[in-house]
């Protein structure tokens, strides 16, 4: 810029210059003082009118440079105000449009970095909770091990107590460990084409001990064959946390029913028990990150097994809902149908 401004005076000085040896010329060649003076007039007017041009886009670039230089002020100051009339297709309006797109761009990443700062502040926070209390436990019942005068009674009662607080922490570090590979991106999820009812009679196998210890039967139908694309382990994972739920939350003697049903772009699966239900303002909280219960007192658990079923069920395009009364609760699973059945 500074070159250009050199060099854009020079071109008005030799200009006058050339106007000047010309009005010389005319002067010498004509003889005549009237037409010279007129000449010179002239020219001296069109110098004037030269200069007066370059003063006048000075100002108007200086100008245009101003409001730039305010648009960007505010922009940085998160103030959105227009200086260029978007409606004219100019060279400025455009970008302004630019920069004004870029702000907006900006702002929304800057709330995706503050919203993921909150939620890595919160997890920390509900980590930290959640392992302190069997920390705590554990080491409180080592120490009162390492005393002598105990009794074997008391031994073996504070060893099983160290035991449960052990297995807890074992269990919420890999509660842990799986949520944090979820959020994180680290596992991707890989679909495979699978019987429905096999992933449904694997996660019976996993909760039947807990459920034959409470004489809770188990009813599932399993004849017909429900074939979908889906990730076997993660997804037997799903439905165990919902099946664990529903033994732990089902008195002695209660039953649970499992039913698939097909929809016209979903197959629904149903698990319903006869518990002692969910209250409805709790329904919407159930499946936040380690959220527990009213009627959760006295029954193992972290809060971490529904929230990890929406995550899984979330990632392969499928969703979740509860419906829960007095007399018990149903927890649909919606599965994805394949192409291939969405055409059928």
């Amino acid at each position: 810029m500074k070159h250009f401004n050199f060099y854009r005076k020079c071109i008005l000085l030799f200009s006058a210059v050339l106007v000047m040896a010309a009005l010389v010329v005319f002067h010498i060649l004509l003889r005549d003082f009237r037409l010279s003076f007129f000449i010179f007039l002239f020219c001296a007017v069109l110098c004037v009118l030269l200069w007066f041009m370059d003063y006048l886009h000075n100002r108007y670039t200086d100008n245009l440079l101003e409001q730039l230089t305010l648009l960007i002020e505010n922009l940085v100051g998160s103030q959105e105000l227009v200086f260029f009339p978007e409606t004219e297709d100019t060279l400025l309006s455009r970008l302004q449009h630019q920069l004004l797109k870029l702000r907006g761009i900006l702002i929304s990443q800057n709330k995706i970095l503050e919203s993921e700062k909150a939620q890595i502040k919160t997890l920390i926070s509900d980590i930290s909770h959640q392992i302190k209390t069997p920390v705590a436990s554990a080491k409180t019942f080592a120490e009162l091990l390492n005393d002598e005068a105990l009794s074997e009674k008391e031994r073996d009662e504070y060893m099983m107590i160290l035991e449960e607080a052990l297995n807890k922490l074992t269990f919420l570090t890999d509660s842990l460990i799986k949520m944090s590979r979820l959020e994180s991106g680290i596992i991707n999820l890989k679909p495979e084409k699978v019987v429905l009812n096999e992933l449904v009679l694997q996660s019976v196998k996993t909760v039947y001990s807990k459920a034959k210890e409470k004489n809770v039967t188990i009813i599932f139908d399993g004849e017909q064959k429900y074939e979908t694309r889906l990730d076997f382990n993660w997804t037997v994972e799903a439905i165990t946390n919902v099946l664990d739920n529903a033994v732990k939350y089902t008195q002695n003697e209660g039953m649970i029913k499992i039913v698939i049903t097909v929809l016209p772009s979903y197959l629904k699966l149903d698990i319903q028990d006869n518990g002692s239900g969910i209250s409805e303002e709790e329904q919407a909280k159930i499946f936040g990150r380690f959220y527990r219960g009213k009627n959760s007192s006295g029954i193992e658990g972290v809060g971490i097994g529904l929230y990890l079923t929406r995550k899984i069920v979330n990632k392969q395009n499928g969703f979740i809902k509860v419906e829960s009364d007095c007399n018990g609760s149903t927890f649909s699973l919606f599965f994805r149908k394949t192409e291939s059945e969405l055409l059928n």
